[in-house]
C-alpha cells in the first residue's frame, strides 16, 4: 500500500456500494424530499452547483444592501427631524435672549416709570479664552499683580 494517494478526479463517477451493505431508508415524514433534493444536487454538474451557491451569495448580499439602506433612510430622517427641533430652540434662545437683554429691561422699566436712566451703555461682550486685563487704580493705594502675565 502506498503512502501517496492521488486525488479524487470530481469527474470520475462515484461507486455506490452494493445493495446488501446500504442501510435502510429511514422512515421519515421528510426522508423522500430530503432524498430527492441530494439526488438533483449530487446528480448536477460542478458549474451549475458552482452557480447556484454564487446566486445564492449574491441574494444574501442584496438583502443585505437593502437591509442597510433601509436604515441609512431612517437615520437621514431622523437627522432631517433634530436639525428642524434644534432650529426651533435656537430660535427661541433667540427671541427669550433679545427681550432679556438690558436695553429692553431698561426701556420697560422707564416705560413703567420704573427708573429714569441718563443712558443706555451696553457692555460689549469678549470671548471667554481672551485674559483680561488687570484692573487700574487711581490712586496711591499700591496695586501688586498677584497673576504673572
Amino acid at each position: 500500500m502506498s503512502v501517496i494517494t492521488l486525488p479524487n478526479r470530481v469527474d470520475a463517477p462515484r461507486r455506490r456500494p452494493p445493495a446488501s451493505d446500504r442501510r435502510p431508508p429511514a422512515h421519515r415524514a421528510g426522508a423522500p424530499r430530503r432524498n430527492a433534493l441530494r439526488t438533483v444536487w449530487r446528480s448536477a454538474t460542478a458549474t451549475r452547483r458552482s452557480g447556484l451557491i454564487v446566486l445564492v451569495a449574491l441574494a444574501i448580499c442584496l438583502a443585505g444592501s437593502m437591509l442597510v439602506a433601509n436604515r441609512q433612510v431612517e437615520l437621514h430622517q431622523l437627522q432631517t427631524q433634530l436639525l428642524q427641533v434644534e432650529s426651533n430652540y435656537a430660535q427661541q434662545v433667540g427671541s427669550l435672549a433679545n427681550a432679556a437683554a438690558p436695553g429692553q429691561i431698561a426701556r420697560r422699566a422707564g416705560a413703567l416709570r420704573l427708573v429714569d436712566p441718563q443712558t443706555i451703555v451696553q457692555v460689549p461682550s469678549t470671548p471667554l479664552d481672551v485674559p483680561l486685563p488687570l484692573p487700574k487704580f487711581s490712586g496711591y493705594a499700591p496695586a501688586t499683580s498677584r497673576t504673572a502675565r
